[in-house]
């Protein structure tokens, strides 16, 4: 019987050992919560997005409070209690992720500093029960105040599928600004050389738009606050010119393969007219995305220098934005517009580039066959297309003038010329523009300059 006793003693202490043990390391431990602020508000606007997370492996989160202090006005916006779930536990909750939509307003405070107060506690019995606690505090300003925006440059005459280039000045560090023109966004940049809040930015009016319904620069502050400009401009309509495509077998049968077997999944098998059809809507669609997206990301820096130049000795076989009539066996079977300039040399002529920019694309583009896409700055881009071989490559810094490629017939070209395109932040524009020294001075670099 004593042996048993003594066992059930053993027993008894040990349990006894490791209950006072859990709740050394439960109840009675002493580290207080961590508090974890993914984004800790430099400056609060009107309304701000708090996302934080509290954690606690031990007795676990038991309050959580979130104090707004500005002077003598204190306010609580966020209490809450989480109960004890074990008593030998605590809460169980290890981890509480929250996302909290700050509206100083609401509560009465005004503009000026204020304090962003994040207090936690856990279920611990220290402090005479009260629990371990820690306190988050972060100093700001509360500002309701929008950005002033100035506009700096004089001529903004547009024609329609044409360029523009905008300077103007915001008083206060912004988080975004461009300019709106319908519900196109081109972003702005830091002016190059400029003051601090001098802003530039490219913009262009898409090809099939005669009349913009909007035309604003946008300005947000670090806070949220956000500022619409209007600007002097004027808008010129371009009516496309017409042009009859003849699609003939000869050249289906040359074209139409090739660029199937390079997108098996878009193309369904059918008729060489059937299958021309599908690539003329949807791999073009797919290219023109394609060149959206490689075009879409402003460098706030310049590369180019003065007007753009062409294939030397070539004469222009199709325009830029040319509505096009595509007729099969003397019936018309389909239509669309062509994004760029046709330019027909000798056979395997050398490429320039049209100015000095950054190569950032050369590959295989659906019917636009071989490409070269440069980057110029500023949201400026130039492609050239149907190319036989490339003689530079990616991250390459080129010049005005220096060979790029050689022209050839590869994707939808008839014959061999270079397709040659631009771009403003994804958007084609008409090349024929930057070709004229004039232009480039009195629409781009007169504004550029403006103080």
């Amino acid at each position: 019987m004593k042996k048993i006793f003594y066992i059930f003693l053993i027993l008894f202490i040990v349990a006894f050992i490791g209950a006072v043990a859990v709740l050394g390391y439960f109840r009675l431990e002493g580290t207080p919560p961590t508090i974890i602020v993914d984004n800790p508000p430099k400056v609060l606007g009107r309304s701000y997005n708090l996302r934080f997370k509290v954690l606690d492996d031990k007795s676990g989160v038991h309050e959580i409070k979130v104090i707004l202090v500005q002077d003598n006005k204190k306010k609580v916006i966020f209490d809450k209690i989480f109960p004890v779930t074990k008593w030998w536990e605590g809460t169980g909750i290890k981890e509480k992720i929250l996302k909290l939509n700050i509206t100083p307003l609401t509560y009465g405070f005004s503009q000026g500093r204020i304090k962003i107060n994040i207090m936690a506690r856990d279920a611990s019995w220290r402090g005479a029960l009260s629990g371990n606690k820690v306190t988050w505090t972060q100093t700001t300003t509360l500002d309701t105040t929008p950005p002033i925006i100035s506009v700096r440059s004089l001529r903004h005459n547009m024609m329609q599928g044409g360029s523009g280039l905008i300077v103007y000045r915001v008083n206060e560090p912004v988080s975004k600004t461009g300019v709106y023109i319908n519900n196109h966004f081109f972003p702005a940049c830091p002016k190059p050389g400029g003051p601090k809040g001098d802003y530039v930015a490219m913009m262009a009016i898409p090809y099939n738009v005669s009349s913009p319904k909007r035309m604003v620069i946008v300005a947000i502050d670090l806070a949220g606050n956000k500022a619409e400009a209007g600007f002097p401009y004027n808008v010129y309509p371009h009516k496309p010119r017409p042009d009859k495509i003849i699609l003939t077998d000869h050249f289906l049968e040359q074209k139409v393969p090739t660029i199937m077997s390079r997108y098996p999944n878009i193309v369904k098998p059918g008729t060489l007219i059937q299958e021309f059809l599908e690539i003329n809507h949807a791999v073009r669609k797919i290219n023109n995305d394609q060149f959206r997206k490689i075009c879409s990301h402003v460098t706030d820096k310049i590369y180019w220098h003065g007007s753009f130049i062409r294939l030397p000795h070539a004469a222009l076989r199709a325009h830029f934005a040319d509505h096009r009539y595509y007729y099969y066996h003397h019936k018309l079977v389909d239509e669309g517009y062509h994004m760029g300039v046709d330019l027909a040399s000798i056979r395997h002529a050398p490429v320039p580039a049209a100015n000095a920019g950054k190569v950032i694309f050369t590959g295989y583009l659906g019917i636009y066959g071989n490409t070269i896409i440069i980057d110029h700055g500023l949201g400026l881009y130039s492609t050239y297309s149907h190319l036989d071989s490339f003689k530079v490559s990616v991250g390459e810094m080129v010049k005005k003038g220096q060979i790029i490629g050689i022209t050839d017939t590869t994707g939808l070209a008839g014959g061999d010329h270079l397709h040659f395109g631009m771009l403003v932040d994804g958007v084609f524009v008409n090349p024929i523009e930057w070709w004229d020294p004039i232009w480039v001075r009195t629409h781009i670099l007169a504004n550029l300059q403006a103080q």
